[in-house]
């Protein structure tokens, strides 16, 4: 019989409520390093990982976010909750502008979605709607390779089960071809289903009881998790018809919704990095609109440039990574999307990073872009900050807002009005 995963432990105390870094007037948890018990050489790991920040004085400590938000949960149950700037809805619809969030287009049928809900409360509420019209209108068995003891030959022989257990004979250990209900996007869903345990404590009475009829229907698929890997590969690959939706939700609840590779499965952290999200948003923008405004997106690997005392390519120290080359005929143009609320106060690191852009590709211009507009209609979102001669050439280095809250859509209109008038440094 198939075991499906148990309820975490419950909490045991209240979660730790923190905001990420650049929030006004962010919230910070304050208390004592012997209240968190088991869990504060874990909250370190963390901090070690830059997922949060934690300080520690005279065993106080004090926990803050970084540009990670979501929810982790710690060894003893209880939850570390990192809330964003961003009402989740419109995080979910960056998600969906990067393609890593399905299309839906009733996101607040039944209630399923508000402005104000946690993206990872919506995410959970979603897929289980899509998982319950799965359920009810498309699930379905497939032909799979499973092995099975027989005495008859369908298949290809486990030779070496065989000599291991030669008293079984006649039943033949073998690999055979055949109609299961366990398919990788079977498993996939089942596997996510269990994940969303995480959130049950968000869930009201009728979300909590579709919960429960679905953790039933699904309890006969196998949540092996030999090979995730080939699993999400293969069930997004060519989805069955019905079950898209539901898939895209599975991947993000079981990757933790995270775009680094490195962090694996998420384990116990289910956050979304937005310096990141930010970064693929610019770029994706600026591919988008190259037609429009003459910009054109330059191969990655002329984006990067080594120093000329570096040894070898992965010297992190002596490179320079640019996060978007625009180039426009013989001008060239650097984008720079910073993940802050600096508009106004561009740091001193990241002006001079500007300069070595400008140096270093020859460029004509480099432009950060920060993702909060000023809060006074008054103050203009773009600020040059540097006008001068590269050689006989003039060079430019500036910076820009854009209305993130706002949305994907009215920031790429508001960043068509920028490159659209961006043709070279004398004219910004």
């Amino acid at each position: 019989m198939v075991q499906v995963a148990d309820a975490p432990p419950p909490a045991t105390a209240n979660p730790i409520v923190c905001d990420e870094e650049g929030s006004l007037d962010p919230v910070a948890w304050r208390g004592s390093i012997e209240s968190l018990g088991q869990d504060y050489a874990t909250l370190r790991r963390h901090h070690e990982d830059r997922t949060l920040r934690v300080h520690e004085h005279r065993g106080q400590v004090e926990i803050r976010g970084r540009d990670r938000v979501g929810v982790i949960r710690l060894p003893s149950g209880r939850q570390v909750l990192i809330g964003t700037k961003v009402p989740g809805l419109v995080l979910l619809d960056w998600l969906v502008y990067l393609g890593e969030f399905p299309d839906l287009q009733f996101w607040e049928q039944d209630g399923n979605v508000s402005q104000s809900g946690s993206y990872q409360s919506v995410l959970a509420g979603l897929f289980l709607r899509e998982l319950d019209i799965v359920t009810r209108c498309h699930m379905r068995m497939g032909f799979v390779q499973f092995d099975t003891e027989a005495p008859e030959v369908r298949g290809r022989i486990l030779s070496h089960r065989l000599a291991q257990r030669p008293w079984r004979l006649p039943a033949i250990p073998q690999t055979v071809r055949g109609r299961s209900i366990n398919t990788p996007p079977n498993q996939l869903l089942a596997a996510a289903l269990d994940r969303i345990l995480m959130f049950v404590g968000d869930f009201g009475n009728e979300r909590l009881t579709t919960f429960q009829h679905l953790r039933h229907s699904w309890s006969g698929i196998s949540r092996s998790t030999e090979d995730r890997e080939y699993i999400i590969q293969s069930s997004m690959s060519a989805p069955p018809a019905g079950y898209r939706s539901a898939l895209q939700l599975a991947r993000l609840i079981l990757t933790g919704a995270t775009f680094d590779p490195t962090q694996g499965w998420g384990g116990d952290t289910f956050t979304i990095s937005l310096a990141l999200l930010w970064e693929n948003a610019i770029s994706k923008m600026c591919r988008e609109l190259s037609t429009e405004t003459g910009w054109h997106v330059a191969p990655r690997s002329e984006s990067i440039r080594h120093w000329d005392d570096a040894n070898g390519s992965d010297e992190s120290n002596r490179l320079m990574r640019a996060d978007t080359l625009l180039v426009n005929g013989n001008q060239r143009w650097i984008v720079d999307a910073k993940y802050k609320c600096s508009f106004g106060n561009e740091s001193r690191n990241d002006r001079f990073q500007m300069c070595a852009y400008v140096l270093g590709f020859r460029a004509n211009r480099a432009t950060v872009v920060y993702p909060f507009a000023p809060v006074s209609e008054s103050v203009a979102p773009n600020r040059a900050l540097l006008s001068t001669l590269f050689g006989d050439a003039p060079a430019m280095i500036d910076s820009i807002a854009l209305p993130m809250i706002g949305g994907p859509s009215r920031c790429k209109d508001k960043f068509e009005g920028f490159l659209g008038i961006g043709g070279c440094a004398t004219q910004s």
